[in-house]
């Protein structure tokens, strides 16, 4: 009962999210954004209290305030970055109260890794990346961790922890692509769905998951 009424509540105000962003109702916006982060916490907060809920509920506030950081008019998107730094780091070290399976396909981490090193040095040639060496530190590091916290997510072999971590990641990659490179005319609409999506799954783990 409790999993299918947050579900619901969650999924109405993520789509009313949308919806102000497509009409542009500010206010709304400025409500809604942090507000599904609050009740997608209030829902993790729900579960059964474990080392592996703490960590996820940690990091989804550490979410909470990167989304206030990024949604002020002014810039603050280091502050932004740091908290969501912040977070991957919390879901990481949730993902290691679970048992991991011991090694994890060699294709697979080259992959990743590939990736990674491609897309940091696609965003540090964006006509649009103007931050010099601090913000190439800075979008090297998260590019680590947010990769590591992927990484890790696929050794727990739990299907919520692995989408939640992917969606996470794809949400993260559009959004420097739009700051970086080049505008997307859907940025808000891929980058919000995917991560709304992302933190529900991570809070949906929490009831999911016995250690």
């Amino acid at each position: 009962m409790t999993i299918s009424l947050f579900t619901s509540i969650i999924l109405i105000s993520s789509i009313t999210y949308l919806y102000a962003l497509k009409r542009k109702k500010q206010t709304l916006i400025y409500i809604l954004k942090p507000g599904t982060m609050l009740i997608i916490i209030l829902f993790a907060l729900t579960s059964t209290p474990s080392t592996y809920a703490w960590w996820i509920i940690i990091g989804l506030l550490f979410s909470l305030l990167g989304d206030i950081f990024l949604m002020i008019p002014k810039d603050r998107f280091l502050q932004g970055l740091a908290s969501f730094l912040a977070a991957h780091v919390c879901y990481v070290i949730a993902f290691l109260q679970i048992q991991l399976q011991k090694e994890l396909n060699v294709l697979v981490t080259v992959s990743l890794v590939a990736i990674a090193l491609i897309y940091f040095i696609r965003l540090v040639k964006g006509k649009r990346f103007t931050g010099g060496s601090p913000l190439k530190f800075a979008v090297f590091t998260y590019i680590l961790l947010i990769t590591s916290m992927v990484w890790v997510s696929i050794l727990t072999e739990n299907l919520f922890i692995i989408l939640a971590a992917f969606l996470f990641y794809f949400s993260d990659a559009t959004l420097a692509w739009d700051r970086f490179i080049n505008p997307l005319k859907y940025r808000n609409y891929l980058v919000m769905s995917t991560y709304f999506l992302a933190q529900y799954l991570f809070s949906l783990s929490v009831h999911k998951i016995v250690l």
